[in-house]
Formats: structure tokens, sequence, C-alpha cells
């Protein structure tokens, strides 16, 4: 697998076929909360164990910025089950690619199961990881994020939020979630909306677009330049620059090295927040009542009274 300075894009993709087909997610009826120990990959990327058609151990990781559930070639050729239905044509940031896809899966994750599921073929992963999925696989239900406890907790209904919590407005698009959030550019405040992207293992990436429009390009140094790769290996030019403030809810992160890329993802424009940032957060995702609740990590906090 190809890492460009040690940084991989395991981007959305938007299927042209209705990537959620075939999805039998577990009973949203039932108060019960689910737990689903993960483990937090050196890509910041959140891991969780599962079984594909009750015989395959395979390493997921949870993408914010899909509604799909992906495989890599590699780990497709390993299997011992998986048939190819058809091939469907996929956009991904850097361009358009084939998709080989399998129909009638089941896949397990702890007590869960979902059946018929469709899985679809992607070059690239996380990094550890042997695939993706979205929160699509938990419809109806609010999932919580916990890093220092290593768990995604599925709600049925809103668990208690403490006040070290802020809730956000979320906007859902395309399977993607998105968030405003403010940053500091030359001792001025400006916001714009980030799309939660848990697949990428960076900070953040800011859309040369909104900077332009803006005049903060002029005004960011650049300290460094790379080269991105989305699930499909199309390349994704970035400049490294820094922001001396980016806040998500509570959670102020200070002197931050990002990208800048020219923002485009699939049909829509935005900015990234990437696992870097969001690994940093305890937070809970409610895409139905269109919110995002935010706190810091306790060892963030722990580290802030020390």
């Amino acid at each position: 697998m190809r890492l460009v300075l040690g940084s991989i894009l395991a981007s959305w993709i938007v299927t042209l076929a209705g990537c959620a087909s075939g999805i039998r997610p577990h009973d949203v009826s039932s108060p019960r909360v689910v737990r689903l120990p993960f483990t937090l990959t050196a890509a910041n990327n959140i891991a969780v164990r599962a079984t594909l058609n009750d015989v395959d151990a395979v390493n997921l990781m949870f993408h914010t910025a899909v509604d799909s559930v992906s495989l890599t070639r590699e780990t497709i050729e390993r299997l011992s089950h998986f048939e190819v239905a058809d091939s469907v044509d996929v956009k991904s940031w850097g361009g358009t690619a084939s998709a080989r896809r399998s129909t009638g899966n089941t896949l397990r994750m702890g007590e869960l199961a979902w059946r018929d599921l469709t899985i679809f073929e992607t070059e690239q992963s996380g990094p550890a990881t042997d695939g993706k999925f979205g929160p699509n696989l938990f419809a109806g239900r609010i999932v919580e994020v916990d890093y220092d406890a290593g768990e995604i907790s599925i709600h049925a209904v809103l668990p208690p939020i403490g006040t070290e919590f802020q809730r956000l407005d979320l906007a859902r698009r395309n399977g993607a979630c998105y968030v405003t959030c403010p940053m500091i550019v030359a001792g001025e405040i400006h916001a714009t909306e980030f799309m939660l992207h848990t697949g990428f293992g960076g900070t953040a990436l800011l859309d040369q677009t909104f900077l332009r429009e803006h005049g903060l390009d002029a005004k960011l140094a650049v300290v460094g330049e790379s080269t991105l790769r989305d699930s499909f290996g199309n390349p994704v030019p970035t400049r490294t620059v820094r922001i001396p403030s980016l806040r998500l809810g509570p959670q102020e992160f200070v002197d931050v090295a990002v990208g800048t890329f020219d923002g485009r993802i699939g049909s829509d424009r935005a900015s990234v927040l990437g696992a870097g940032l969001l690994a940093r957060c305890h937070w809970i995702l409610d895409p139905d009542h269109g919110h995002l609740y935010v706190a810091p990590r306790r060892t963030e906090i722990a580290a802030r009274g020390s």
C-alpha cells in the first residue's frame, strides 16, 4: 500500500447505485446501548474487528465521510468468499474509477449483524485496516465515539450530556457530515464548513477557494508540500500551512499545521476536519436531529490541569 509523506486520504466515495442498499440495521427500537471496542491506529483511524460471511476476520475503519462498506483489493484477494456481482463507476476526490461490488454478504461486529449487504472494492484504506464502513450502518441510532474508553457506543436515545459537551449544528449531504468551525488567520476570526473525516489521519485540509475568496491565501506561510492519495490512488496535491487557532466546539487546537487543497469533494466543496484533531475529542453524532456534541477528551482535560 503506497503512502505519501506518511499520510493517506481514504476518500469519500459516491456510487451511482446507492451505497446503502441491502443494509439490515439492528433493532433501533431497543433501548439497550451496544458497545463496540476499537483500536486507534498509528494514523489516528478507528479500527473495529468484524467478521465477514461468518468466515473471514477483517479490520474495518469507521469512516464518517462514507455511506458504504468497502474492502481493499488486497483484502478481497485473501477472502474465503467474495462473489463479484458487477462493477460501477464511482467518484473520489482525485477523479473517477470503476469499482467491483459484491452483494448478499453478512457482516458482524460484536453482537450486531447486517445481512444482504453490498460491499464495494477500493484500492486503499487507512493503514492497518482492510476496508471501511460509514455511520449509515447505524441508521436511526446515535453514535458516541469515546477515544479514552476505546469504544463506539450505539444509542437508541441521546445519552446524558455533561456540561463539558457543546452542541453544534450538523449538516448531512451525500452521506457525509459537516460542521462549521471558526479559525484565526492573521489575527482575524473566520468560519467555514468542515467535513468530518475520520478516514483522513491528518489534522485538517482547508479549501483553497475559501481562502482566496476571503483574502487569506496570501496571509498563510507555506511550510511544506505533499501529495495525498484517495481510495483509488488518485493524487491530491496539498500545501501545508500553520493556523494559530482552530476550534471545534469547546476544543481549541492551537498552532496547527494543516493542509490546503482545491476543496473538490465529488460534486461538493468543503474543508476537511481529520482524525488527527477528532481523536482529541469525545464526540456524539446525532445525524437524524442534526447535532454533534463535542467535549475535550479526559486526557486533554487532565493535561490542561497538570
